[in-house]
């Protein structure tokens, strides 16, 4: 005997998709009742998201410009309660993670070379709960760009819709600017590298590029160093370090950076303070403390991994 009976996921997935259709098509009518959106701008947006997803930008866009709500509530959902406790904003990782990075001495040097271009740059900070409590052995996982905006280590595979993008550099070796440090007794942590370069967000001239201008976005991504947080019996934080003075942290296309992600850098031009630190020019400071949330008794830990994410 056959069935035609629909399975039950499928019809559990259907109730869903039309509980949350009727949502987005009541907010597309409320937002074209208030400001009078004509039928035919309606036509031109269809024109270009078709002309976006031609061109092979339509995923890239799609990421930036409104998927940074839907990864807070399906990887980040432990951050995104509105409850004000104190834990630091999670922010999305970014397709540019690659796991395995080497741990480096507490205070230590990110992985880099000798005469590494760019501004040196001494991070340090404390990891603890929102209870306040100091939370030694937290492991913090850092990568960013160097001065001139690229990645290490990374494939075309691993880049997904970056690849066409100029932000990886296949000469540097793969955990360049990369690396695990692991909190002290009092939870405190201290690494060196550069302030990082800023990355383009859309290939110059391209239907990506010109959608960004036309909405006022900018076509590259604020300075920022990445960073995965974790430790036993606390959800895992993923977090980006955001610079003041960067006029790029308003104008991102996903929307302006949270002001608890940008933080003041200070400039020691002293020669004792260089010669003190074992270096020969000019370096700043920043200081970040990184906030994470308990784990309830009835929840459980579902770290996001970005690999595959990008190859859906």
């Amino acid at each position: 005997m056959t069935t035609t009976e629909t399975p039950r996921t499928d019809i559990e997935f259907n109730k869903r998709l039309r509980v949350v259709f009727d949502d987005l098509q009541k907010a597309f009518g409320d937002v074209a009742l208030r400001h009078g959106i004509t039928f035919d701008e309606l036509g031109r947006a269809i024109t270009y998201l078709t002309k976006l997803v031609e061109s092979g930008d339509f995923l890239l866009a799609a990421i930036q410009l409104i998927g940074a709500r839907p990864m807070e509530v399906s990887h980040g959902r432990a951050y995104a309660d509105p409850e004000k406790d104190g834990a630091s904003t999670w922010m999305p990782t970014g397709p540019a993670y690659v796991p395995g990075a080497p741990e480096i001495e507490n205070p230590g040097v990110l992985p880099m070379a000798p005469n590494e271009p760019g501004e040196t740059l001494i991070v340090s900070g404390v990891v603890r709960s929102t209870s306040g409590k100091p939370l030694p052995g937290a492991v913090i996982d850092l990568w960013q760009t160097t001065a001139d905006g690229r990645y290490a280590g990374l494939t075309p595979e691993q880049a997904g819709p970056l690849e066409d993008l100029d932000v990886v550099d296949f000469d540097l070796p793969k955990y360049h600017l990369r690396g695990k440090i692991v909190t002290d007794a009092e939870g405190r942590y201290e690494y060196r590298t550069v302030v990082p370069g800023v990355e383009p967000a859309a290939v110059p001239g391209s239907p990506l590029d010109d959608l960004l201008n036309m909405l006022g976005r900018a076509n590259s991504r604020a300075r920022h160093i990445h960073a995965y947080i974790s430790h036993e019996d606390h959800h895992m934080l993923t977090h980006q370090i955001h610079f003041e003075g960067d006029p790029l942290v308003d104008t991102v296309s996903e929307g302006a950076i949270a002001r608890d992600l940008i933080h003041k850098t200070e400039l020691h031009d002293d020669p004792a303070e260089w010669e003190a630190r074992g270096l020969t020019a000019p370096y700043r400071t920043l200081t970040c403390d990184y906030v994470l949330r308990p784990i309830g008794f009835d929840e459980v830990k579902d770290p996001y991994l970005l690999e595959g994410f990008w190859k859906q």
